[in-house]
């Protein structure tokens, strides 16, 4: 998915830095496009195929002696295993969407879960449903801090997205076509229902404004999307090509990255050699030095990505081994945090990593981040995963009188006497919505 052009956000992190925080954070295909349009405007770079010779890098040193302003890796290949390509179908949800575009502009770990938190709360028709004020209260921070990354949701597509009414959603998306003047804007705040009641004399005659001007206005505001999460919803299929593979391989397992759908990458030796030359002209030289430099900042930006990838991926196996080889309702509690600080990775790297990605297990294709999930801690002190507690929920359910189904007070007392566990009543709500299981009103047959 694209961003609008008209996306900007102010940036303190160097460029090649902002490059590596962006491909660590794609999928698989997204990065195959970064860098397909990459080699169309990058003539320095090159892809090879498997049956060619690597080519030797030109070194830093090199480069350094031809500009003495320019400092570049002089690791410009990637490496890669062959392994098997899949793929298959999956659902892709707006919370998904809203995620991939959080963990490329933001900058900091407390954006990131502030940013989090917000896209937690947003329904499926992109509004938020949690006020500031109770979510300051979750993170014990300021409502100005969430008010910010707000602002920034507020520029992500779908365009309207995380509205808290149906005029701030439509100020949004006006606000960022640059369609809004202070006419529309004063409709979309105070005459919504007049609009739904076709009565635009009224409009006219109350903001004393001439019939054709208000209808102007109408007719831009008639074409936005009241409900701009609408289109990605759950039960949209979308392909899902896997960016790892965890094989079992005797007692332990093998972590392969997936390079099927990412051309390998070098540096041209034509420029290479050109920029050698003694006789280059200055102009020449400054231009292939910025491609070149594009061209290393790309690959070893790529080839960070395939490093922290199977780092993270191996630690995870180490701990969620079991889950992979039988079940994965036998997930254990596990954090961004505690990957974090095994690897001496700040908590938003490992965020990034699992954003957006999948792999392909023994127990079949799963998203990277569904072998995250909160501990949830018994009364006796030992903890236990919210995904084993919405196993638990669902196994209760589905067991359940349906002519007199469990509300969900009922299931915070079951799981209090008989599982050992205290969880509030919101909690086994937010549960059970998260499973697709409706209320127990909804649940009762006549």
């Amino acid at each position: 998915m694209e961003l609008r052009q008209n996306f900007e956000f102010r940036r303190v992190l160097a460029p090649e830095m902002r490059q590596s925080l962006n491909i660590l954070t794609l999928h698989l295909l997204d990065l195959n496009q970064v860098v397909e349009e990459e080699l169309l405007t990058n003539p320095v770079l090159e892809e090879y195929s498997s049956k060619e010779e690597l080519p030797s890098p030109l070194s830093a040193d090199d480069l350094a002696k031809l500009n003495s302003h320019t400092t570049l890796s002089n690791n410009s290949q990637v490496q890669e295993n062959e392994p098997h390509t899949s793929l298959l179908i999956n659902k892709v949800s707006l919370q998904d969407i809203l995620l991939r575009q959080l963990g490329m502009f933001t900058n900091s770990d407390e954006d990131l879960k502030i940013g989090q938190e917000i896209i937690g709360n947003i329904d499926e028709n992109g509004y938020l449903q949690a006020s500031l004020e109770q979510m300051a209260v979750q993170l014990q921070i300021s409502e100005a801090k969430l008010d910010k990354v707000l602002s920034l949701i507020h520029q992500f597509e779908p365009a309207g997205v995380g509205a808290r009414t149906i005029s701030e959603c439509l100020l949004i998306q006006l606000k960022l076509t640059s369609n809004l003047d202070p006419l529309t804007k004063s409709i979309c705040l105070h005459y919504l229902d007049d609009i739904a009641k076709k009565n635009f004399n009224h409009i006219s005659k109350t903001l004393k404004e001439p019939p054709e001007k208000v209808e102007l206005s109408i007719k831009k505001i008639l074409k936005l999307n009241p409900k701009p999460g609408r289109n990605y919803s759950l039960d949209e299929a979308h392909r899902i090509v896997p960016d790892i593979f965890i094989e079992e391989k005797g007692d332990g397992f093998e972590i392969i990255i997936n390079h099927e759908y990412v051309p390998r990458l070098t540096v041209s030796k034509l420029y290479k050699d050109l920029l050698k030359k003694e006789n280059l002209d200055l102009k020449t030289k400054e231009f292939i030095t910025n491609k070149l430099r594009k061209a290393l900042e790309l690959i070893k930006a790529i080839e960070k990505r395939q490093s922290t990838l199977r780092r993270v991926v191996s630690t995870i196996t180490e701990i969620q081994g079991e889950a992979i080889r039988e079940d994965l309702s036998q997930i254990k509690p596990l954090t961004f945090k505690e990957i974090a600080e095994k690897l001496e990775l700040h908590e938003s790297t490992v965020c990034r990593v699992v954003m957006n990605k999948y792999a392909k297990t023994p127990c079949g294709v799963i998203a990277l981040k569904n072998f995250f999930s909160s501990h949830i801690h018994h009364k006796n002190g030992e903890s236990i995963s919210s995904t084993s507690v919405k196993k638990i929920i669902k196994e209760l359910i589905e067991k359940e009188d349906k002519k007199q189904p469990l509300s969900d007070q009922d299931i915070v007392k079951i799981l209090s006497n008989e599982n050992n566990l205290n969880l509030a009543r919101r909690t086994v709500a937010k549960y059970r919505e998260e499973l697709k299981i409706l209320s127990s009103t909804y649940r009762k047959e006549r």
